[in-house]
């Protein structure tokens, strides 16, 4: 009877084990899946982006009037950039083994982020677009983990209901080790987060209301 019973607990421990097994590679599986989609979806971007580039040079090179086609194309865009962001946050929640990989498809959004809104400042030189654009530097993409940056994203978040496509935000999380985030933090004299960069010059450290922030879009000359 005892050897029985010893065989059960045997049994039990090795079920116990394959099931915990099988749920790990099951959740690694699903990581590679959501990782996969997130670095074609990022992909996508940089063809996208290389396309108005080339677009823009055209532009100049052959005084050819297609502002319109970009600021559409641009717009698109965006709105796909904006999209994805919280594809990034829910896979960060639902990653279990995969943190190298968050980190590179964390790294690759900011910088997405920050050729659209280096693309913007071109595209102003050279069309008659008025959009609004702001830098949000939070302490991660996360931004509940900084308390004073989640109220700061929930009030640029009702300045975009309000602006849509005429207000631009990019999020840069200060934490994150890269030499454009570097070099952007020392330009800005950003030294913790919430802070703000509207239209390239004017800088707001701190939490600010939605009404402070708006009042600066129009005391700014734009980019």
């Amino acid at each position: 009877m005892r050897e029985i019973q010893k065989y059960r607990y045997l049994f039990a421990a090795l079920l116990t084990v394959l099931v915990f097994s099988l749920g790990i590679l099951f959740s690694n599986f699903m990581d590679d899946r959501r990782s996969e989609r997130l670095q074609a979806e990022l992909n996508e971007d940089v063809v996208e982006l290389q396309s108005q580039n080339l677009q823009l040079t055209y532009l100049r090179s052959n005084q050819v009037q297609s502002c319109s086609t970009m600021e559409e194309g641009l717009t698109n865009m965006i709105k796909d950039y904006n999209m994805r962001l919280n594809k990034v946050q829910e896979y960060q929640k639902n990653s279990i083994m995969n943190a190298g990989n968050f980190k590179q498809i964390k790294r690759r959004y900011v910088l997405s982020g920050l050729r659209y809104w280096m693309f913007v400042g071109e595209l102003k030189k050279e069309c008659d677009y008025n959009a609004n654009t702001v830098l949000f530097f939070t302490e991660t993409l996360q931004a509940s983990e900084c308390g004073a940056c989640k109220r700061q994203g929930q009030q640029l978040s009702l300045l975009k209901q309000k602006y849509q496509d005429d207000l631009l935000i990019f999020s840069v999380p200060t934490s994150m080790d890269d030499g454009m985030v570097s070099v952007l933090k020392h330009q800005y004299n950003i030294s913790e987060p919430p802070a703000l960069v509207i239209n390239r010059e004017m800088v707001i450290h701190g939490y600010r209301s939605r009404g402070y922030i708006e009042e600066r879009f129009t005391n700014s000359t734009g980019e």
